[in-house]
């Protein structure tokens, strides 16, 4: 019961803009969104994509689009997101399949998954304290990284994507985002601080045991 008055405050006041609040939201739907995902991930589609990769853009998605929100009584909210992750995964599908046209084109297989690689980004955050990562919550911690990473600007977030999630060098994020290596360098300093500001801020999610 206090969950669910917990989700409808966040629910009300994303709606009037609060940012943290629907990133609130995310992070406690998380696991429902991700179990909702599994199911329909095809082998196919799993060997080059983790649901981490579709929920991050299912996350991106909510945050520009959550004024265009109808709250029609209780489940409107998760049924609202599971059409937006829905969507998502059929535009993956559809770049997978345009990408096995031009296998030129395809992305080097990364070092670590996705889920791996969101862990990973949460011992570089909280580096110099306990990681959040030890939580036993653990996809409820995953969930809150990717919901703030969608609140970061495009920048900020396309650095942390390359650098961290995609495990690109200084150099290879320099030709990317056309900018010189010491720019990148300190525009992932800066995308960092800002990131772990926006984690701390959902604090009852990644509380430190």
């Amino acid at each position: 019961m206090a969950e669910r008055s917990h989700a409808q405050l966040w629910l009300n006041e994303a709606r009037q803009g609060d940012r943290a609040a629907l990133s609130k939201l995310l992070t406690m739907y998380h696991p429902t969104l991700r179990a909702h995902l599994v199911t329909r991930l095809e082998p196919a589609v799993r060997a080059r994509l983790e649901p981490e990769d579709i929920l991050q853009q299912a996350y991106l998605a909510a945050h520009r689009t959550i004024d265009r929100f109808e709250d029609r009584g209780p489940g409107s909210f998760v049924n609202w997101m599971l059409t937006i992750v829905d969507r998502k995964l059929a535009d993956a599908r559809r770049a997978l399949h345009r990408r096995r046209r031009d296998i030129a084109r395809e992305r080097a297989p990364q070092a670590a998954g996705a889920a791996e690689s969101c862990f990973n980004l949460l011992d570089q955050l909280y580096a110099h304290s306990r990681t959040p990562s030890r939580v036993i919550r653990r996809e409820e911690v995953v969930g809150a990284l990717l919901a703030s990473m969608s609140r970061l600007s495009e920048a900020y977030r396309q650095v942390i994507q390359l650098r961290f999630l995609e495990g690109r060098s200084v150099r290879d994020v320099a030709g990317r985002m056309g900018r010189s290596e010491s720019a990148v360098a300190n525009l992932t300093q800066r995308a960092l601080l800002e990131l772990r500001k926006l984690m701390d801020g959902l604090g009852e999610f990644t509380r430190i045991p």
